[in-house]
């Protein structure tokens, strides 16, 4: 099983349109194959900086997802609602 940690720092007064679209993009991992679950944060101490963790099976299924038309399209509505591009970390259970 995989984590991967999603920080994106949002761009000012952007948080309500964020929240709509990363539901969206969320809901579209769903259903993928090797999605397990997500959860989404926001930081206490930068109010502009969201977390979005999620599990997946696989490195191949996470590959596949972030490769996926879907994800870009969702990712397409994101990008402009950010201050800087997303950074991305995969985590291994230990």
């Amino acid at each position: 099983m995989l984590a991967i940690l999603i920080k994106r720092v949002l761009a000012s007064e952007m948080e309500t349109t964020y929240e709509e679209f990363s539901h969206k993009i969320i809901q579209a991992a769903v259903p993928v194959k090797g999605f397990i679950s997500s959860k989404s944060f926001k930081d206490l101490s930068d109010y502009k900086i969201r977390y979005t963790l999620i599990q997946m099976e696989s490195l191949a299924d996470w590959q596949a997802w972030y490769q996926s038309t879907e994800r870009q399209k969702a990712l397409g509505q994101i990008q402009p609602l950010l201050h800087e591009p997303e950074s991305i970390s995969i985590l291994a259970t230990a």
